[in-house]
């Protein structure tokens, strides 16, 4: 078996494991008090959810490029169901949208960061014939537009672990599972720092439950996550690096969870779904992996036009 997939696999099932018993053990101190925190049954559901989101994790990065592009596929489509029943949007543009993914999870796992120009170019043109052939002045392009970001944020921005794996190999496996897990680990920092210290908002337009000492818990949860795959990751690409993406992946966290926060809150709804036990919907789970992923990606690649290395 390859070294790097396979230490991928027992850290993310490690490192997520202590992710639910930290939380577990958060939450229901902080439940104690009458009218606070979740109760022990969502703790509970949180917990299994993680679990089966971290197994699965495991298995695809341990199949490499496959199981990436499966999983990332699967993602894309439960992800863009969500989307698509957050906007209102007409059933051909959800049949599209599930084909464009499909198209690019195939062409990013075939050709890497090359498939940009097939994806950027082809999924615009066709876009572009659905408010000819669906004329509807009252709403054609508003759904266009709607579906066009559904594009870019879901399939679009998951590509990237695609790309990382088809490009690196099995360092880009393991560093896909690595930042899915600091992001879930962002997440919880968040929730438990800001239930304990939080008092000020971080932005009370967006998401009047998120505070400021919420986002030092995301720093600090990204640190506990990156730390897990520190060795697999100093190894590969430096400690200069490995340490960049602790901030990397926080900034991502905050910027992915306001995203969707607007985008509930323009469709009037406080989760994305309600069938993930414990959560809501995947939106609510991978929104802090789909702003990390590139901005991980694009930091790479532009470590390596710098200097040839992430070294």
């Amino acid at each position: 078996m390859s070294p790097f997939p396979y230490t991928a696999v027992v850290l993310a099932i490690a490192a997520v494991i202590g992710l639910i018993a930290g939380t577990a053990a958060a939450t229901m101190r902080r439940g104690r008090e009458p009218g606070t925190g979740p109760t022990g049954r969502t703790v509970l559901a949180r917990g299994a959810t993680y679990a089966a989101l971290a197994a699965v994790l495991g298995v695809a990065a341990w199949l490499g490029t496959p199981g990436i592009a499966v999983l990332a596929a699967l993602l894309g489509a439960v992800g863009l169901a969500e989307w698509s029943a957050l906007a209102s949007l007409p059933r051909h543009h959800q049949v599209a949208l599930q084909v464009t993914n499909l198209a690019i999870v195939a062409l990013v796992s075939r050709l890497g960061a090359g498939a940009a120009e097939w994806v950027v170019g082809g999924a615009t043109l066709g876009g572009m014939l659905w408010p000819v052939i669906r004329a509807d002045p009252t709403r054609a392009m508003r759904d266009l537009g709607f579906a066009a970001v559904g594009t870019i944020l879901l399939p679009g921005m998951l590509a990237h672990g695609i790309a990382l794996t088809v490009e690196r190999g099995e360092l880009g496996a393991a560093t896909f599972v690595a930042l899915a897990v600091a992001a879930a680990g962002s997440d919880v920092g968040a929730f438990v720092v800001g239930r304990r210290f939080g008092r000020t908002p971080l932005a009370p337009r967006l998401s009047p439950t998120k505070t400021r000492a919420g986002a030092v818990g995301n720093v600090l949860g990204a640190a506990i996550g990156i730390a897990v795959f520190a060795p697999v990751l100093v190894t590969g690409f430096g400690v200069g690096f490995t340490i960049a993406l602790v901030p990397i992946v926080a900034l991502g966290s905050v910027w992915g969870d306001l995203l969707e926060s607007a985008a509930k809150r323009e469709a009037g709804q406080k989760d994305a779904g309600r069938w993930l036990p414990g959560f809501g919907g995947l939106l609510d789970r991978i929104d802090s992996l789909l702003i990390t992923l590139p901005l991980a990606y694009w930091t790479l690649r532009l470590v390596d036009l710098a200097g040839g290395t992430a070294r």
